[in-house]
């Protein structure tokens, strides 16, 4: 068990890192807004790109593999036991929604929005309707990810007070 509070410090570090979205990327989302149709619109679009997609994997790989291994190390816990740790199997089930929202969703959402900045990202072109049709769908899916990140942290920390 000697391993069991590293993996934990892991798997709260990881929960940090998917928060640090929650912050930024709203904060990201006014540049782009206010940049629209002006230089640097298309750096802050990459910005913002590569910043939920960095978080995001960061994040979602060390809670899934930190999870999965304090699961299992935990006598106590279970893989979706509903009976046992009812906050445990919600939170798996919210992981399981967050990564098919993910690989369903974001990754192509992403690529749509990368084809539509074209190769030239130093170009001074204007973004197409389309692009920013796409932009729009990666906010909303952006914002229903953090919210479950939000939901799947309150549900760690207040277990305590409500077992």
């Amino acid at each position: 068990m000697e391993l069991y509070p590293t993996i934990y410090t892991f798997h709260i570090v990881s929960a940090g890192i998917w928060l640090v979205n929650f912050i930024l990327a709203p904060v990201l989302k006014n540049f782009i807004i206010k940049s629209k149709q002006k230089t640097g619109e298309r750096k802050f679009i990459i910005l913002y790109l590569n910043l939920v997609n960095l978080l995001g994997m960061i994040g979602s790989t060390g809670i899934l593999l930190t999870g999965i291994s304090m699961t299992a190390l935990n006598p106590g816990y279970g893989f979706f036991q509903m009976t046992a740790n009812h906050w445990l199997a919600a939170k798996q089930i919210i992981m399981v929604v967050l990564l098919l929202i993910i690989f369903i969703y974001v990754i192509p959402q992403a690529k749509k929005i990368r084809a539509s900045l074209g190769s030239d990202l130093e170009s001074s072109s204007q973004i197409s309707e389309e692009g920013y049709k796409y932009l729009g769908k990666m906010y909303k899916l952006n914002n229903l990810i953090n919210v479950l990140v939000v939901v799947n942290f309150l549900f760690a920390i207040t277990h305590r007070f409500f077992a």
